[in-house]
């Protein structure tokens, strides 16, 4: 089972000591519902860092000569392991693997403040910042996160001391740097801004809804208003604008406010972003790290179709749960998906084909594969560190929110389907900043309704926590019965100086395993074989085999029995779609 954020219940205030004072980018004050938890769920250490560093922040720069005296740290329950050498505090100098401090220390639920035995003084290098645990099976995440806002490598977590991992999208961990009391008159007028909704989509130069993540520095002020400069990618002169509270943000705290921003004029999937808090309340503010983060800035707005790719096998006793509660996500979606099933990943059946054998990359070697596992636009999801994900709850709610998640990412590529005697057409339009970039087109045509008794499915019958209709209702989806591209893993996209591209592939005609639909698949995408990250779906598009010619009709005029393209029967009210009824395929509007 994949590690998981979860989101825990707490309320936490924070105070300080008179002798040092801290610094963070964590509120002090963050409600219950804003806190998470970070952990391994398994008996083995759990490490935390978050880095500071003078040459991103203006305020250390500032500090430079001062000690870091300490780390002040929150926890979601007690660690009282300082016999056993497992809890403590640590700091890294350079990089998260150089730790040159540790202090053991008997730590409880709620903040701590820790002192090391020799305070480290800042200067031109990075420090990092943290604390240890060792976490046992059963006992709650014990690290602790504001959810709300992602600042950059404020999350770096090490679970079984194997590796250092970035965690981008956490949150902030309620870790703060214990200072020389002269650094607070450092930070008496500092505030930190960072837009928390990205990426999204924005129209260059022009202002859109955002949501500004705003920090208060200081330890004795509250924050009554702002001034913000706000500096896209490709401007030179910052855009200046005026925020006032209507609730203050109190000493060292935090809050999430929706306002209007604005982007820059530079066209790019990852335009860069910057928030700088120029004013404090009526005076001028001291100079403070700025806010980046990215935004997806184009003339071109697609709509998004996900698409949702599931590793699965025959002889996977798990995987039949996994695709019925993924189904019956699907009945409830409102809106377009196109769905793949790779027969690989733990073991090979009957069903796979060299492109599920290509996709498997996307596990990152060979030793994480494993099957049920479940892909949205080749994308790595809010709360997630890997491309591919592992079986979830036994609900349709999960999947249902990842779908959910998939559909609101940025389209950067229309993709169209066209089917004639001559073959299949697959034509559209890539985002103009992308028309140099490497891209791929992947086309498949596949099958769904394939019956389970047909093609024995293990995992059916035997397991008393199962669905009570899982054997009624199981049917094999998605199955891939032709690759029409010339690669496997997708032919090298084409794209015109505007553009557009067109590509046309031979017709084919497949008996197919005796299912109830099939499908033409096609979806633009990436292919980075080192760098998961960058494999993401621009956009995805499918047609029905024959489904072209079909006349649209009422629901009222559907006679019972009907059925969906998979097999299943349904009931009224019928959704718009295409429906077996009387033995023919219709549409509804």
């Amino acid at each position: 089972m994949k590690r998981q954020l979860l989101m825990l219940a707490c309320c936490m205030a924070w105070g300080w000591s008179a002798a040092q004072v801290p610094y963070g980018y964590a509120p002090a004050d963050a409600s219950e519902a804003d806190l998470s938890a970070l952990g391994g769920g398994k008996n083995e250490f759990v490490q935390g860092l978050t880095l500071f560093d003078p040459s991103q922040d203006a305020t250390l720069a500032r500090m430079k000569g001062l000690a870091v005296r300490g780390v002040r740290c929150c926890l979601h329950a007690d660690y009282r392991q300082a016999r056993q050498k497992r809890s403590g505090i640590l700091a890294a100098i350079g990089s998260p693997e150089n730790i040159v401090r540790t202090t053991y220390a008997d730590l409880v639920a709620g903040w701590n403040d820790v002192l090391f035995d020799e305070p480290i003084v800042i200067g031109d290098d990075p420090i990092y910042l943290g604390v240890q645990v060792y976490e046992t099976i059963g006992s709650p995440y014990p690290l602790m996160a504001y959810s709300r806002a992602s600042v950059p490598q404020s999350c770096w977590i090490n679970l079984g001391k194997k590796k250092w991992e970035n965690f981008t999208d956490r949150g902030t961990m309620l870790v703060a740097a214990l200072l020389d009391d002269e650094a607070a008159a450092m930070a008496e007028h500092t505030a930190y801004a960072l837009n928390t909704t990205h990426p999204q989509t924005v129209a260059p130069s022009a202002y859109f809804e955002g949501e500004l993540y705003v920090h208060n520095a200081s330890g004795t002020t509250p924050l009554v208003s702002i001034e913000l400069a706000m500096l896209g990618e490709g401007d030179d002169v910052p855009t200046l604008s005026s925020l006032t509270f209507t609730d203050p943000i109190p000493p060292l705290g935090g809050t999430v406010v929706s306002t209007r921003l604005k982007s820059g004029s530079g066209e790019s999937t990852e335009a860069t972003w910057q928030a700088t808090v120029t004013r404090f309340n009526d005076v001028e503010a001291q100079a403070g790290r700025p806010g980046i983060s990215r935004l997806y800035v184009t003339r071109d707005n697609f709509l998004r179709t996900p698409l949702v790719e599931e590793f699965t096998g025959l002889s996977c006793i798990n995987c039949p749960q996994m695709s019925y509660f993924l189904e019956k996500a699907f009945q409830q979606y409102d809106g377009p998906y196109v769905y793949v099933a790779h027969h690989s990943g733990f073991a090979e059946d009957g069903f796979t084909t060299q492109p599920d054998r290509e996709a498997l990359y996307l596990f990152g070697g060979y030793e994480n594969e494993y099957n049920p596992a479940i892909m949205y636009n080749r994308a790595v999801l809010e709360g997630e560190n890997t491309v591919v994900q592992g079986i979830r709850d036994m609900s349709a709610t999960p999947y249902l929110e990842a779908l959910a998640e998939a559909a609101a990412m940025p389209a950067m590529a229309e993709v169209n389907i066209t089917e004639g005697e001559n073959g299949v057409e697959v034509s559209g339009r890539v985002a103009g900043d992308l028309v140099d970039a490497p891209l791929r087109l992947s086309c498949y045509l596949v099958e769904d309704g394939i019956s389970a008794q047909r093609y024995p499915q293990k995992g059916l019958t035997g397991d008393a926590d199962a669905p009570a209709d899982l054997l009624d209702v199981f049917r094999h989806n998605g199955v891939i019965l032709h690759c029409y591209c010339s690669d496997a893993a997708g032919d090298v996209l084409q794209v015109s100086a505007d553009g557009t591209y067109r590509v046309s592939y031979p017709a084919v005609s497949k008996a197919g395993y005796g299912g109830t639909a099939q499908r033409i698949v096609a979806f633009v995408h990436r292919l980075d074989r080192e760098h998961l990250r960058e494999n993401a779906v621009l956009n995805a598009a499918q047609l029905y085999v024959g489904a072209s010619g079909v006349s649209g009709v009422r629901a009222a005029s559907i006679e019972a029995p009907t059925y969906d393209l998979s097999g299943r029967r349904v009931e009224r009210p019928f959704r718009p779609g295409i429906y077996l009824s009387s033995g023919t395929k219709k549409v509804i509007r």
